[in-house]
C-alpha cells in the first residue's frame, strides 16, 4: 500500500485524529478495499512521522468504529463495510448510501402488471381484481449486490409507469413524476436464511443469513407501496432509535 503523508504538525488538531482521519478516507476512497491489510505499525510510523502510541490510538478508534478488525497473529485489516440504518425517519437506501460515498445501482429483473396474491392486495389494501406493477429488483452498493427487492405498487396512482422510466430514474423518482411523493413508511423485519433464487441473484450460498424486510410506503393516506426484500445479513444491519 502506498501512503502520501498528510499529518501535520503546525495545526491544532491532535495527531492521532489527523491520522485517524487520513486512514478512514483511504478506507472510504476504497484506495484501501476491504480485506487490505493495514501496514504494520513501524511502518505508519515512519510514514506520518508519528509516534507508535499515536498509530496505536487511531487505529484502536477506527476498530471500535467499526472500520478496522484485527485477526489474532495475522494483522490488522479493512472491515467489509457494513451499513447501518437508524430507523427514526423516512429514507431511501440509494440517499443513505450516498452520504456514506458509496455508489448504489439497481438492476431492474422483473417489471410486471399484474393481479397480486391475496396478502399483498391486503396490505394494499387493493379490492379483489385490482390490479399492481411488480418491481423486482436487485440492488448493488460499490457493484457488490446486498438486496433483492420486490415493491408492488397500484396501478391507480401511475397508470402510465415503465419499466424505462424506473431504468432510468428510479422507482420513487419516477412515482414523482406521476405527482405520488413518498411521505412516509412502516417497516417490519425479521431474521431469515437465504432460499436458492434469492441467493443466486444476491451472488451468496444459499441458507446464509439475511434480514427479511416488509415496508409499506405512504403519501398522504394513501397506501402507495407494499414492498418486500431480503437483505444480506453480512452488509447490512438495523439500528431503532427511540425517543
Amino acid at each position: 500500500m502506498q501512503m502520501n503523508t498528510q499529518i501535520r504538525k503546525d495545526v491544532p488538531l491532535a495527531l492521532y485524529y489527523q491520522l485517524k482521519e487520513e486512514l478512514r478516507r483511504k478506507i472510504m476512497s476504497n484506495e484501501w478495499k476491504d480485506g487490505a491489510r493495514l501496514p504494520s505499525e513501524k511502518e505508519m510510523c515512519t510514514t506520518f512521522g508519528v509516534s507508535r502510541a499515536t498509530v496505536r490510538r487511531a487505529v484502536a478508534d477506527l476498530e471500535t468504529d467499526g472500520y478496522l478488525e484485527k485477526k489474532q497473529g495475522r494483522g490488522t485489516f479493512v472491515k467489509k463495510r457494513s451499513v447501518t440504518q437508524k430507523l427514526h425517519k423516512f429514507y431511501t437506501f440509494r440517499e443513505e448510501l450516498k452520504k456514506l460515498g458509496i455508489k448504489e445501482t439497481s438492476k431492474l429483473v422483473t417489471f410486471r402488471r399484474i393481479v397480486p396474491e391475496v396478502s399483498i392486495r391486503e396490505a394494499l389494501r387493493l379490492k379483489e381484481g385490482e390490479e399492481v406493477f411488480w418491481v423486482k429488483r436487485v440492488r448493488y452498493m460499490d457493484n457488490e449486490a446486498y438486496t433483492v427487492e420486490n415493491s408492488y405498487i397500484p396501478v391507480e396512482f401511475a397508470p402510465e409507469m415503465t419499466d424505462e422510466l424506473i431504468r432510468t430514474n428510479g422507482l420513487y423518482k419516477t412515482l414523482q413524476l406521476f405527482q405520488v411523493f413518498p411521505e412516509r413508511a412502516i417497516e417490519s423485519f425479521s431474521a431469515v436464511s437465504l432460499k436458492e433464487n434469492d441467493s443466486q441473484l444476491l451472488g451468496v450460498e444459499a441458507g446464509e443469513a439475511a434480514i427479511y424486510l416488509t415496508r409499506i410506503t405512504y403519501s398522504g393516506i394513501n397506501i402507495i407501496e407494499y414492498c418486500q426484500s431480503v437483505v444480506r445479513g453480512d452488509v447490512f444491519q438495523y439500528t431503532v432509535e427511540l425517543s
